[in-house]
């Protein structure tokens, strides 16, 4: 029996299987998915690397490769990461969603629950975003879900495995846990009047 970890009205998330790994390896190798995160050309790799980093994962929700899929029909839309807090407690998310799932809202979505249950974990104190500048709709989606502008960056990739990588200029987005609360407070707030 599948075991999802969290529900949102339309999605639901579950940990990567080693059934999963041909479907990850067509997300990371598409130059669609990964063009704003360096890899124009997507990722060099094959799928017994995929499987093998599934067998690798261990099993938790932080850290490892999880599964979006669409509630209604079960479909896989994308693939999503949750990172290990740091001796920070900065916890920082990864979405890689299908190209035929872009624009409905699904991103926004999973991201908003993404912070939300890191923020159950009280080893998570803050949340952060490093979405690609020029990747508009990545930026905007970080900030709608209260996230603020605290630098800008770049990732070099030198030194990639990957053919064709390149530098990728960022922005570093930031929500703590207090902020994170007072919204939800606020929403509560809206709703009750």
């Amino acid at each position: 029996m599948i075991q999802y970890f969290l529900m949102t009205d339309r999605l639901a998330i579950r940990q990567a299987t080693a059934e999963d790994a041909d479907y990850i390896h067509s997300l990371w190798t598409s130059p669609d998915v990964m063009k704003c995160v360096g890899y124009p050309r997507g990722l060099l790799i094959d799928v017994e690397e995929v499987q093998s980093q599934i067998e690798r994962d261990g099993g938790g929700e932080f850290g490892s490769r999880l599964i979006v899929e669409d509630r209604r029909t079960g479909e896989r839309i994308g693939q999503t990461k949750l990172g290990i807090p740091d001796e920070n407690g900065i916890c920082e998310p990864d979405i890689k969603l299908h190209p035929d799932h872009w624009g409905v809202g699904y991103g926004s979505e999973l991201w908003t629950a993404l912070i939300d249950y890191a923020f159950t974990h009280p080893e998570t104190q803050i949340v952060r975003g490093t979405p690609n500048r020029s990747n508009i709709a990545s930026v905007r989606m970080q900030r709608g879900a209260g996230m603020e502008t605290i630098a800008e960056g770049e990732f070099s990739n030198e030194g990639s495995p990957h053919p064709g990588a390149v530098p990728v200029p960022h922005y570093v987005l930031h929500i703590s846990r207090e902020q994170w609360m007072e919204k939800a407070r606020r929403m509560q707030e809206e709703t009750a009047s």
